[in-house]
């Protein structure tokens, strides 16, 4: 009988949920995996079966190490036997870390060999083990069937979410950078280095590379903006994409592309956090030190508190951006930080989150009772509450216009699309259902079992 099959060795049952993920994953790789999981049927002599797969059907061994197969015997007889078939099949064990057992305890005939981790994520160890079984030449089926892996699968349930072959419309939380100014220079006259952001030069976004001060502005608009700060001569620029693609050199100093990805994400977080302020935003510093900009309720009132936006399938609908919690004496804005990226495609990646406020619109600068509350608050509000958050911040900060302008001096603007990029999924989901306009928020129970009667939509601060 010739060794076609991968032969997994694991705990039972602790283990079989690494099984399940790691088995149908082999399969859909084009291997045969024999697994203990559903080949074993009422009546099996269980271990004459298991011992034939090693012996005679399996071309390599994966020992599954956990802290719990460690103490199996059942695992133990398996490895002794998969150990005494590597004498005459060199490379025949494949030791497979799942957690942080300590490889020293192991038996020396698993010891001594490489180990595969997936202890710091399951996928990083396919990827090895994959190369692993490639560079071994391992046997494959002729094609690979979908299908076969099926009976990894636990039983579907009734009214368990299932995969649909209809195509779905995912929507993100990017926004497209439609264009950017070029950037423009002004080099440091004299010795004077480090220059510090003041409130008189934060007007227009700029950063300090060697000898020049780099920003979108134009090179005369640079000098003019940094007079209070240091003496300035306006110097040569270069376009945005070939800075972003190839890199530039100022003066005699290179930028890398690397580095002017970051060097031009940080001038356009700057144009964002500068128009958010202008628009009159509340801001919030995080602890990390990232700013999220929230919508305050004078912010909205002249809108009637609700906030108009076009959804994703293009119905008008309206949504609350702030509220308050009587009970809890707290305000809550929906706030958003932001992360410009300049690989494909250029986008700026929002981050929600809830800002929390006392009586007099001031955020708390106690993390802990913030976080408390937003546990409670947010714990039962899914994807598509958040959606409408998202769409309905966006019309606020476009004045309902398809593009955010985000001034950065000389009459300059980056331009942002005002719609979040949408993906498109060959396959969906079968619990795809269409929004609501008014999706009452109920804050689940307290430390003390209360219930406040808080409706993000209804409650407006």
């Amino acid at each position: 009988m010739s060794r076609q099959s991968i032969f997994i060795s694991h705990a039972t049952p602790e283990d079989n949920g690494f099984v399940s993920w790691l088995g149908a994953r082999l399969e859909l790789s084009g291997f045969s995996v024999w697994h203990d999981l559903g080949r074993l049927k009422g009546g099996d002599y269980f271990w004459d079966k298991i011992e034939r797969a090693i012996r005679n059907e399996s071309y390599r061994f994966l020992a599954v190490v956990s802290t719990v197969a460690v103490d199996k015997q059942g695992v133990k007889d398996e490895w002794a036997l998969a150990q005494t078939i590597e004498k005459s099949m060199p490379g025949f064990v494949i030791p497979l870390r799942l957690d942080k057992y300590d490889f020293s305890l192991l038996p020396i005939g698993i010891h001594r060999k490489n180990v595969i981790d997936f202890a710091n994520g399951w996928h990083a160890g396919l990827a090895d083990l994959l190369d692993t079984l490639t560079e071994a030449n391992a046997p494959k089926v002729a094609a690979p069937d979908p299908r076969s892996a099926r009976h990894w699968l636990a039983e579907v349930k009734e009214g368990a979410i299932l995969r649909t072959e209809s195509k779905e419309s995912l929507d993100s939380t990017w926004l497209s950078v439609v264009s950017l100014p070029p950037i423009e220079t002004a080099r440091i006259l004299g010795s004077e280095r480090e220059i510090k952001v003041t409130d008189l030069n934060r007007g227009i976004p700029w950063f300090e590379h060697e000898d020049r001060i780099v920003g979108f502005a134009k090179a005369a608009d640079l000098v003019s903006n940094m007079s209070k700060s240091v003496m300035l001569k306006a110097s040569a620029g270069v376009d945005s994409t070939m800075f972003i693609q190839s890199g530039a050199t100022f003066g005699d100093k290179y930028v890398d592309a690397r580095e002017a990805r970051k060097r031009v994400a940080n001038l356009v977080r700057q144009a964002w956090e500068l128009a958010m302020e202008a628009k009159g935003l509340g801001v919030f510093e995080q602890a990390g030190g990232r700013k999220v900009f929230y919508v305050t309720p004078e912010l909205t009132k002249g809108r009637g508190e609700k906030v108009a936006f076009i959804d994703v399938d293009g119905r008008k609908r309206r949504k609350g951006l702030n509220g308050r919690s009587e009970k809890k004496k707290a305000n809550w804005c929906y706030a958003v930080g932001m992360v410009p990226q300049f690989d494909e495609p250029w986008r700026i990646e929002l981050r929600a989150t809830i800002v929390f406020t006392d009586e007099e619109g001031k955020p708390f600068d106690v993390p802990a009772k913030a976080h408390r509350l937003r546990m409670s608050f947010c714990r039962s509000w899914w994807n598509d509450r958040w959606r409408g958050f998202l769409r309905a911040f966006l019309a606020v900060v476009a004045d309902g216009a398809t593009e955010i302008q985000l001034p950065v001096g000389s009459g300059r603007e980056v331009v942002v699309s005002a719609t979040p990029i949408m993906f498109s999924s060959p396959v969906g989901l079968s619990d795809l259902a269409p929004s609501i306009d008014d999706d009452p928020v109920d804050e689940p129970d307290d430390e003390l079992g209360e219930v406040d009667d808080f409706d993000a939509d209804d409650v407006p601060a």
